[in-house]
């Protein structure tokens, strides 16, 4: 049989146990892929296919197959790699075998993740009446699970989950997925999704193989009772990653629990409403509060601050500690500009840990991670020099140290300074490190001087001064002795061919010289791979030690970031409290008053008490800056407890459970949600969850639908958080009637709004009372409307004053300037038609009632509707209700 057609029959056998993946299959210096595979990744790629008997197929370099590799994940394809097997003195097909399948959620190449966040692969299933989690970041180790009750809330849990963490792999336990409403919200998750069978998920067979992973006889030290049904999503995840990549991960050294009682909960539109990673327009980190906050140096800095985002703390002594270590790192600038420099130089030492413990790291790697740690250690003797107060700022056993120190005396010992990133062409260890290694090196670069050395211990040895060394392609190296001396010629020369005018020699010692000169770059370089590779492994035996390294320059750039950013931006300290207040002296939004010029911005001040007044109800014009307040003070709060200081000349801030920000909701197409429901559903989410300790900002509720089913649902909207629920509330409206609920608990607050001259501006500051108008028109001319569309609006504004005013009046009795209620003068740019002509002619009038007397009708509508007019008192309405009753009588008189 041809080899090509066995070659085939190999690439099928292999193909049928990854079904589900590319296979990359390895011939030579390519990656050849067959069949659908080829199809589809041609298509994908931009490759020729061509055809190999009548299959088709095609490949690329396996030097460049990162590129290729980079590409076909984004598009959500999984790649398995299949090499080539070096067999000694084997001829005819190589083996070959699968070493790697390499999916979204599981690699560590810097090529294929993002810098500045995790790549976590997640799991989800439900068991035993509750939602689990668990997660895992390959490329840095962190592996945690948990679990919540499967109530009416878990959809928006789950979903509030899948934003904070933003996998970009997700397995799902079957059964989850045939239902609806938790497909759709695993669906947003833009993740690839990988269903898992129902049986896969067995606690008890988790809880075993984790015990057995770390080497435990409880999992109680992690947090975890052997029954916790957290531990079979865990369980599946751990065993899908190690089935992945074939590798044991000795970086993964522990599951974590999660618990959410120990972080203040944002839901998914809180973060997305307060643009914490990414903004409302494209989605992208401009205008964004991590894009102000984050001044780290190191990928894995950038990394954790992002997680202190979306996980603020709730525990006073922990936030205050992070404060503590903020402003000793703020009040010694000198520290912070040297410990900055020294991060500069810091690479991402969690990923080169990560691929050291899976056999990825080359020699580079290698390099990069020993001056990474020689500088972490730096960092750490620069700032205890300064005598931190204990437990503030991250600290290094003497014992880690150690093991670090020993990690860089090894890479020093052994590894160029510029080494080959290739294990194929030599150029890694270092000369002096293997007396082996030096000699073929010599040998390769010198090997006529090694020969000439050789000769002349020859000539020594035997006295023959004209003692040749020669070469020819039959008999390779060889001594020549002329005839004269042959009696000179010691035992040990071995003759190899007889002339005419002499003899020629070889020796075990020249033949030995010969073999090593010939085969030296060969060696040179089998030789270096192993002893890499020996380096390589003796360097994983301290791979906890380096993590505990990396972990604490990634703390310390992070505390440096906020340090930073509270230098270049004015904030100041907040003070933390059990009280549930919110004090804020001209608090700033940190983003807000960046995109300004320097002093544009109008700071506000707020002041909530649960003991006084919670709920602030804040009325003014579009413009007027309502949003702008809402939001600042929300992302105040939120920044208070993750440990930074606060863009406020002042802040007192009492602990907060949870944060809620119903802010500018937007249809959701792919949901099939309208505006309206879109805003109601995030209403509902707050109302059924918010405690009394949290802190709830709401913006415009009700305006999706009729003003007064609007005004209505914002009424009891806040009925209800005020006397239901009483925590912190910040509700902004345009609906005025809501400053009449006086309530208990209730603030009215305004947006000050400046009028002269018929000018209208906005000094975007808040003060006490309530709003006296939505000053809308002049809003829209600010905005550029035509002039006509302003005078039409603002005649029709007129009406409707007016209407409000003659509701009370009887129909007689119509003023010669008052409009008609119930008609709005026709649409015209030109003087408004006279009044008069609405007014119904009385003889008609008249007529009319004498029908009805005859058809036996004792009363009118007409009748009807003035003397329920005579019984209303103008004063006693609001203009909503006004309208409400003018509705209602229309119809009356249409009957």
């Amino acid at each position: 049989m041809p080899e090509s057609s066995t070659m085939l029959e190999q690439y099928r056998r292999i193909k049928s146990q990854h079904r589900g993946e590319i296979l990359f299959f390895r011939l030579g210096d390519f990656y050849e892929m067959f069949n659908e595979d080829a199809q589809e990744a041609s298509s994908i790629l931009d490759l020729t296919l061509t055809k190999r008997q009548g299959q088709p197929m095609c490949g690329i370099p396996y030097h460049a197959a990162k590129t290729y590799i980079a590409r076909l994940l984004k598009a959500g394809k999984k790649v398995a790699i299949c090499e080539q097997k070096t067999i000694q003195g084997r001829r005819g097909l190589m083996d070959r075998d699968v070493v790697e399948v390499i999916t979204p959620g599981t690699v560590v190449e810097d090529d294929f993740l993002e810098q500045s966040a995790n790549n976590y692969l997640a799991d989800i299933c439900l068991l035993h009446g509750r939602l689990c989690f668990a997660y895992l970041d390959v490329s840095t180790g962190e592996f945690r699970a948990h679990s919540l009750p499967f109530d009416d809330r878990s959809k928006e849990v789950l979903r509030a989950e899948l934003y904070r963490l933003s996998p970009r792999e997700l397995l799902v336990q079957q059964s989850l997925l045939d239902q609806a409403n938790f497909l759709q919200v695993i669906r947003e998750s833009a993740a690839m999704i990988e269903p898992q069978p129902d049986w896969t998920y067995d606690v008890f067979h988790s809880a075993d193989m984790l015990k057995r992973r770390f080497g435990v006889a409880s999992l109680k030290g992690f947090g975890f009772e052997d029954n916790d049904p957290a531990l079979a999503a865990a369980g599946n995840l751990l065993e899908y990653v190690q089935e992945m990549v074939h590798q044991s991960c000795p970086h993964i050294r522990a599951i974590l629990r999660f618990e959410q009682k120990d972080y203040v909960l944002l839901d998914e539109a809180t973060k997305r409403n307060l643009e914490l990673v990414k903004n409302l327009s494209d989605s992208s980190r401009r205008d964004t509060l991590i894009e102000i906050l984050d001044k780290t140096k190191t990928a894995g800095g950038a990394r954790m601050l992002r997680q202190w985002l979306f996980q603020p703390l709730r525990n006073k002594a922990r936030i205050e500690a992070r404060h503590e270590a903020v402003s000793f790192l703020y009040h010694n600038q000198i520290l912070l500009g040297d410990a900055r420099k020294i991060l500069a130089s810091v690479l991402d030492v969690e990923r080169l840990i990560s691929r050291l413990a899976m056999d990825k790291a080359h020699a580079k790697d290698l390099r990069a991670l020993r001056d990474s740690v020689e500088a972490g250690l730096a960092l750490f003797q620069l700032i205890e020099a300064e005598h931190p107060p204990m437990a503030l700022i991250p600290r290094v056993s003497a014992e880690d140290k150690a093991e670090c120190n020993q990690v860089i005396a090894t890479i020093d010992s052994a590894i160029q300074d510029d080494p080959s990133v290739l294990l194929t062409e030599g150029g890694i260890i270092r000369d002096g490190y293997n007396s082996e290694l030096d000699e073929l090196r010599n040998l390769h670069k010198n090997a006529q001087a090694v020969l000439e050395s050789y000769l002349e211990e020859e000539k020594q040895h035997t006295g023959i001064q004209n003692l040749r060394i020669r070469y020819n392609r039959v008999i390779g190296y060889y001594l020549e002795v002329t005839k004269g001396k042959l009696s000179n010629v010691p035992s040990h020369f071995i003759r190899r061919q007889s002339l005419v005018g002499g003899e020629r020699y070889t020796t075990d010692r020249l033949a030995e010289l010969e073999s090593k000169i010939n085969g030296a770059q060969e060696r040179i370089i089998e030789l270096e791979k192993r002893l890499f590779l020996e380096v390589r492994e003796n360097i994983k035996g301290n791979v906890a030690a380096l993590l505990e390294c990396a972990h604490a320059i990634s703390e310390i750039d992070c505390l440096a970031s906020l340090a930073q950013a509270a230098t270049e931006n004015g904030y100041t300290r907040p003070v933390m409290c059990e009280e549930p207040v919110i004090d804020i002296v001209n608090g700033r939004h940190p983003v807000v008053e960046m995109c300004l010029p320097y002093g544009d911005f109008v700071p506000n001040s707020i002041s909530l008490s649960r003991d006084n007044q919670w709920f602030a109800l804040i009325t003014g014009p579009n413009m007027a800056g309502k949003s702008t307040i809402l939001r600042q003070t929300a992302l105040i709060v939120l920044l208070a407890h993750m440990g930074s200081f606060v863009p406020a000349e002042a802040a007192r801030i009492g602990l907060v459970d949870k944060i809620f920000c119903r802010v500018g909701a937007q249809d959701n197409l792919a949901r099939g949600e309208s505006t309206f429901l879109v805003e109601m559903h995030e209403a509902a989410f707050i109302l059924n969850t918010a405690t009394a300790n949290s802190l709830v900002i709401m913006d415009e509720v009700g305006r999706g639908t009729g003003t007064l089913d609007g005004v209505s649902i914002a009424w009891a909207v806040s009925e209800y958080l005020v006397e239901r629920v009483g925590c912190r509330t910040l509700f902004a409206t345009h609906y005025h009637e809501l400053t009449t609920m006086g309530l208990s608990g209730l603030r009215n607050m305004r947006m000050a709004v400046i009028e002269h001259d018929g000018t209208v501006s906005f000094p975007k500051r808040l003060e006490d009372g309530a709003s006296s108008g939505s000053y809308g028109i002049h809003v829209a001319r600010l905005a550029g409307l035509p002039d006509g569309v302003i005078s039409r609006a603002s005649e029709i504004e007129q009406h409707f004053h007016q209407l409000e005013r003659g509701l009370g009046q009887e129909q007689g009795q119509v003023e010669e300037n008052d409009a008609v209620p119930g008609r709005i003068p026709a649409y015209s740019f030109s003087p408004k038609p006279s009044k008069e002509a609405y007014i119904p002619d009385a003889e008609s009038k008249k007529e009319k009632r004498a029908q009805m007397r005859r058809t036996g009708e004792l009363f009118s509508p007409e009748d009807l509707v003035l003397s329920e007019l005579r019984s209303i008192n103008p004063n006693e309405i609001t203009p909503l209700g006004a309208l409400q009753i003018l509705s209602e009588l229309v119809e009356k008189l249409k009957q």
